[in-house]
């Protein structure tokens, strides 16, 4: 946690302020791929709580916004033991792309085999953190950030088809005063997931009829 104070806490609040800091939302290793929409089951890459939440948010949104079928969450964390779980990677351009590192790949196709769907996503969170930052009249903001990545797996060869690496950022207000413990944070991830399944259905042509 960092404190900032005067003229240069306003500057670093203007660059904090909501929504995503850039990257890659949801893009396809081979644009030329096309995703078939069949089944998809969304495991973490990570075992804390807010790789947890994520995979709930991610979850949520394929299920409400695409055709695919989509294995809920609860689902998932009967299938795994000891689920949220922690998934090797290896990442590329100082920490731009990462991806599952080949060691995983029998693990997720066992977990595969269990969920029965055509294509496992995983997803996880690196870097939460909370910066504080106040002015010299005295008010604070407090922005949670995360850098967010995702690989989607395609069955039965395990093949990873596409790739997810962005910061997410969301700042309080005066309004936390009425708000429960960890719900920016929450908010932050959510947001998140939104924006991934708005990349996903841009870019996959999945989305649900209106």
């Amino acid at each position: 946690m960092s404190k900032v104070y005067g003229i240069a806490a306003l500057a670093v609040v203007s660059l904090f302020l909501g929504g995503c800091g850039g990257g890659t939302l949801f893009a396809l290793k081979d644009p030329g791929y096309s995703i078939k929409p069949t089944s998809v089951s969304v495991i973490t890459g990570g075992s804390e709580e807010a790789d947890l939440k994520l995979a709930e948010y991610l979850t949520k949104q394929l299920k409400e916004r695409t055709a695919l079928q989509v294995v809920e969450q609860d689902v998932v964390s009967k299938t795994i033991p000891s689920y949220p779980i922690t998934v090797k990677t290896v990442e590329e351009d100082d920490g731009k792309v990462a991806w599952v590192d080949p060691s995983e790949k029998p693990r997720i196709k066992s977990i595969q085999a269990k969920l029965k769907t055509n294509y496992v996503f995983v997803i996880w969170t690196k870097g939460l953190q909370r910066t504080t930052v106040c002015s010299n009249r005295g008010g604070c903001t407090n922005t949670y950030s995360a850098d967010i990545y995702g690989n989607m797996l395609e069955y039965p060869g395990g093949k990873i088809v596409s790739h997810t690496a962005f910061n997410e950022r969301n700042s309080d207000s005066i309004l936390a005063l009425f708000r429960s413990k960890g719900y920016y944070v929450d908010k932050m991830l959510e947001n998140a997931a939104e924006d991934i399944v708005d990349e996903f259905v841009k870019i996959t042509n999945t989305g649900k009829a209106k």
